[in-house]
């Protein structure tokens, strides 16, 4: 399966996330992220790779020259060029069968919001993480599963 990894540009619960990294890498799945410099997803991609992960795929706007992409780890995996920031958010979703949130931030809330339209596909909040529950009339039209770390590792075997 692939993976998209969503979460906040500061990395908060390093050992839960290193959990979560362990999990995915032992369970074969292949990983999307976009690993901004400091992120909660850089540092799962590190661990995930530490953990001798599949393999990661880093969204990267290579084209984009309204903002640049100076902040993001460009060493850390397979680059899929996704173009501008535009649309990063629709190719993490094209890319993908499943998001594991690592912590909500407002990017990832965007990248949330593209499953209903670009492939839809569930979207997993690791309860551990952040046990904050989306607005009701966002849950009911997006497949949101709220989990535990444990729940991850039954649902990824």
């Amino acid at each position: 399966m692939k993976i998209g990894i969503i979460g906040p540009s500061k990395v908060e619960n390093k050992i839960r996330i290193s959990k979560i990294a362990e999990i995915i890498a032992k369970s074969g799945h292949e990983v999307f992220l976009v690993p901004d410099k400091g992120s909660s997803s850089e540092f799962f991609a590190q661990e995930y790779i530490k953990n001798k992960g599949k393999k990661v795929y880093s969204i990267l706007p290579l084209d984009d020259k309204e903002f640049g992409y100076d902040w993001v780890n460009t060493d850390l995996g397979e680059q899929v060029n996704c173009g501008t920031w535009r649309n990063q958010p629709e190719k993490l979703n094209e890319e993908t069968e499943a998001l594991v949130s690592l912590g909500y931030a407002a990017g990832g809330l965007i990248e949330i919001g593209y499953t209903k339209w670009f492939k839809p596909k569930p979207v997993y909040i690791i309860t551990d993480i952040d046990n904050e529950r989306l607005p009701s009339k966002i849950d009911k039209k997006l497949d949101i599963n709220y989990i535990s770390i444990n729940e991850l590792k039954k649902i990824l075997k």
